[in-house]
C-alpha cells in the first residue's frame, strides 16, 4: 500500500483515497520512526556496556599484576629480615659459619630431616652443627649435618628420634640427654627425679658430646612429669627454641677458629 500525496497546489484538498491512506499509514509511520530512535538508543547502550566491560577487564588485570608485585616485594622484605637475623648468629658462636637455605623437607617420612643448598665445596661436612636465629636469644640449635655432597647436605633435626644432644639446664647446671620425639617437643632424659629442674628453665648444649659447642640455646623446659618416673629418672619435655615449621634458612658452624 502506497501513500500518494500527488501534486498539491494551492488549497487543493486530499481525495477520499488519499485521506484514507494517511489515516491508516500515519500511526504506522510514527511507530516506525519511534522504533528507529529506540534501536539507535539500544545500540548506543550496548556499545557503552561493551566499553565498560573492557575497561573493567583491563583494571582487573592491572589489580592482579599489582597484587603479584606486592606479594613479591613482601616476600623479599621478609627474606631480608630473616637474613639479618641469621647474620647475627655468627656473633654468638666461635668459628666460621656458612649460610644455607633449606631446599627440601621430605613429606611422609618418619625422619626429621631437611636438605640444604650448601655442601662439601662450600665447606660443609658431616657432624657440623646447624644453627638458626632465635628471637631475642641469639643462636639456637637446629641439628647436625649427617651427609654431604658437593653442593648439598642433609641435616638431622633435633626432633628426629635418632637425635641425641648432651645438654645442661642453664640455671641449675643439671645435665641430661635431649632426644627427639618426632614431633614438636623433645624429651630430656637421664635427669634424676630429685634434680633441680623447673618449667621455663633454659636448656643449652653442654659441649661434652664433642659435636656441639657449649652454650648454644636448645629450648625451654615445657613440662615436668611428677610421679611418672622412668626408673630413677623423671621425664621432662623440652620445647625447642627453633620453630621448625617456619624454618627456611640456617647457618652451618664449621667449628674452626675465625681468621
Amino acid at each position: 500500500m502506497t501513500l500518494v500525496f500527488g501534486g498539491l497546489g494551492g488549497e487543493k484538498k486530499l481525495s477520499y483515497g488519499e485521506r484514507l491512506n494517511l489515516k491508516l499509514l500515519g500511526p504506522w509511520s510514527e511507530k516506525a520512526s519511534e522504533g528507529g530512535f529506540g534501536l539507535r538508543s539500544l545500540w548506543r547502550k550496548y556499545l557503552w556496556l561493551v566499553g565498560v566491560a573492557e575497561e573493567n577487564e583491563r583494571l582487573r588485570r592491572e589489580i592482579l599484576q599489582l597484587q603479584a608485585e606486592l606479594a613479591r616485594l613482601k616476600e623479599k622484605e621478609k627474606a631480608y629480615e630473616r637474613l639479618a637475623r641469621l647474620l647475627k648468629v655468627s656473633s654468638f658462636v666461635e668459628g666460621e659459619v656458612v649460610e644455607a637455605q633449606i631446599i627440601g623437607k621430605p613429606l611422609g617420612s618418619w625422619q626429621a630431616m631437611v636438605v640444604i643448598n650448601k655442601g662439601i665445596k662450600d665447606g660443609v661436612l658431616p657432624e657440623m652443627p646447624v644453627l638458626s636465629a632465635a628471637p631475642r636469644k641469639g643462636a639456637a640449635l637446629v641439628g647436625q649435618v649427617v651427609a654431604a655432597e658437593d653442593h648439598y647436605a642433609k641435616v638431622l633435626l633435633l626432633l628426629d628420634p635418632s637425635s641425641a644432644v648432651d645438654v645442661l639446664v642453664q640455671r641449675s647446671r643439671q645435665r641430661g640427654i635431649l632426644r627427639g620425639q618426632g614431633k614438636d617437643v623433645c624429651l630430656l632424659d637421664y635427669v634424676p627425679a630429685e634434680a633441680d629442674v623447673r618449667e621455663n628453665d633454659l636448656v643449652i648444649t653442654s659441649g661434652f658430646d664433642g659435636v656441639y659447642p657449649k652454650g648454644i640455646l636448645v629450648g625451654t623446659v615445657k613440662r615436668i612429669y611428677p610421679g611418672r618416673l622412668k626408673g630413677l629418672f623423671r621425664p621432662i619435655e623440652v620445647e625447642p627454641a627453633v620453630d621448625f615449621e617456619s624454618l627456611e634458612e640456617v647457618v652451618v658452624l664449621q667449628k674452626k677458629p675465625k681468621k
